[in-house]
């Protein structure tokens, strides 16, 4: 049996400030109720301040990186999971969801 581990590398042009300081163990549990995984499977990392434009405007967005091992996420699946993890993000720092790109990438089949 494999046990989920997942790990969210997150850029963004939000300054430092403007991240409440328990942001980020608030993903870290959100993303345990997700997918079913304890908090020491799970590595989130913010990279705030990021020089970053898309579509010509520098207004506040986020890339994250989403690695994981689970069959949770898949073709049919991927986008009702990236869009949750915009709406909390826009809750969380107030960027629009439309502005929060996520990538997913399935460790399993990485090399």
């Amino acid at each position: 049996m494999t046990l989920t581990s997942v790990s969210a590398v997150i850029k963004t042009n939000v300054p430092r400030q403007s991240i409440k300081k328990d942001f980020l163990s608030k993903l870290t549990e959100h993303l345990c109720q997700i997918y079913n995984t304890e908090a020491k499977r799970v590595i989130v990392e913010i990279h705030p301040d990021t020089p970053m434009m898309r579509g010509g405007l520098t207004a506040p967005m986020m890339n994250i990186e989403f690695y994981h091992n689970t069959d949770v996420i898949s073709q049919t699946t991927k986008h009702k999971h990236a869009t949750g993890m915009a709406k909390f993000m826009a809750d969380e720092l107030r960027i629009p969801v439309d502005r929060v790109l996520v990538l997913f990438f399935d460790t399993r089949k990485c090399t």
